[in-house]
């Protein structure tokens, strides 16, 4: 705001000085816009803008993770922290491969303990599951499917139809004329689907989503980013709520 400004003349208190023995007079700005009695309260006048900005977490997954399953399903905690949720579809095989990793099943003793593990899981937070019979399931194409569900605005029902199909249905989706059934039924078209995870666009799109990953520090899924905060596991998700609530 503009005020027009004026001049007042304050008197300070006698100041001598070797010349004079009158008070020093000092001219200084006075809004009028305020009226006098005001203006030494001027300094302590703040403008307080309370933000509720969210918070922005992206969360990396793969349909071929049981623990990417649990964490989907445990999403609402972010949100009810406070997040908002950016969903980044990536190639759990690709990260694998750049960064040495391997699949918890490929040891035996691993794997044994980390079916017990996600059953105890599931159990916690009440979340349906079943262990797939044809686990390990390659994704490529389910996950293609992701970026083009995101594409179409479509992700939502697929991921819920898809997780739901291979963790608690435990349907055989290394076929792909059900992978197809599937996939229509988060209502993207037989065709359209065959069509779009076979275009660069969709091959290049998950490739650079999971570069992204990569880039940031992934070795493994589901992984969460909170700005430059990396959160793998679904037992991490904890002390992710608790950076959000900060």
């Amino acid at each position: 705001m503009l005020y027009l400004m004026s001049y007042t003349t304050i008197k300070l208190q006698p100041r001598t000085s070797l010349s004079s023995k009158r008070p020093m007079t000092l001219k200084r700005p006075f809004a009028t816009a305020f009226p006098r009695s005001s203006f030494y309260y001027l300094f302590f006048f703040f403008i307080y803008i309370p933000s509720n900005m969210s918070k922005n977490v992206t969360f990396c997954f793969d349909f071929g993770s049981p623990y990417s399953y649990l964490a989907y399903n445990n999403l609402s905690a972010l949100k009810d922290a406070g997040a908002s949720v950016e969903i980044l579809p990536v190639l759990l095989g690709g990260i694998f491969k750049a960064t040495g990793n391997q699949p918890p099943a490929s040891v035996p003793k691993k794997g044994e303990y980390m079916f017990k593990d996600i059953t105890r899981w599931s159990k916690k937070l009440d979340i349906p599951f079943k262990m797939n019979p044809y686990f390990p399931i390659l994704t490529v194409p389910h996950m293609r499917g992701a970026v083009l569900a995101q594409k179409e605005g479509l992700l939502e029902k697929y991921m819920e139809t898809m997780f739901e199909s291979i963790w608690v249905k435990a349907m055989n989706l290394n076929d792909q004329e059900i992978l197809t059934q599937v996939a229509n039924q988060s209502g993207i078209d037989a065709n359209a689907f065959s069509e779009g995870i076979s275009s660069d666009e969709i091959k290049n799109k998950l490739r650079e989503n999971t570069e992204f990953a990569i880039g940031k520090g992934s070795f493994g899924v589901p992984t969460f980013y909170l700005e430059n905060e990396m959160f793998w596991g679904i037992d991490s998700m904890k002390f992710l709520i608790a950076d959000i609530q900060k």
